[in-house]
């Protein structure tokens, strides 16, 4: 098994499960694990020069859709290989050596920037929620969260791992006090407080 296909066996195993986090300043974020969210989380849309991805971010190519790109990923036909091949890994390097199921459900997220502006850094990312974590050599794992406004619902925009603090730095920071992630049939599989 390749590790693409590795990665996202990893990612259903948190298939409609539902992390609960409560900050510090009294604000709960309840945001849940879609398999649809894979791919962007990954960064495999911004590998421009994998024809699958082409087809795919077209917005006019009605064949290739999500499911295609998920399809191909399951049957090895689109593999860690290509990913790794592509003129425009170097982009998603870090984020695809970080992502894992660990990453994503650690108890590590202690802090949380609210409010997030992306403009004092230029940044295109539409979460205004953004877990980090502190990792080691001053190295910080993030993981954003954004409201979709059609459904009034929270999704997870953005995993990336970032050698600096400059997504952090100038934004309001509070605590994680406590996370729970719950399972589809809705049981506790983590509750922690900080």
């Amino acid at each position: 098994m390749n590790d693409l296909l590795q990665k996202y066996n990893d990612y259903l195993r948190l298939k409609d499960c539902r992390a609960e986090y409560e900050l510090s300043n009294g604000t709960e974020i309840i945001v849940p694990y879609r398999e649809i969210n894979f791919p962007h989380l990954l960064g495999l849309h911004k590998l421009k020069d994998i024809q699958l991805i082409q087809f795919w971010q077209d917005k006019r190519n009605k064949t290739v859709k999500l499911q295609t790109v998920l399809k191909r990923i399951e049957n090895e036909t689109f593999t860690e290989e290509m990913v790794k091949n592509s003129y425009f890994y170097p982009l998603i390097k870090a984020r695809y050596e970080n992502f894992s199921y660990d990453n994503l459900t650690t108890l590590n997220y202690t802090d949380a920037i609210i409010n997030f502006n992306p403009t004092l850094i230029n940044s295109k990312i539409k979460s205004d929620y953004i877990l980090f974590e502190e990792r080691p050599k001053n190295e910080y794992n993030h993981m954003g969260i954004a409201l979709d406004a059609k459904s009034g619902t929270r999704y997870i925009e953005t995993f990336f791992h970032q050698s600096t603090d400059m997504y952090i730095a100038g934004q309001k920071v509070v605590k994680v006090k406590k996370f729970i992630l719950y399972d589809a049939n809705n049981r506790i599989i983590v509750d922690d407080s900080f």
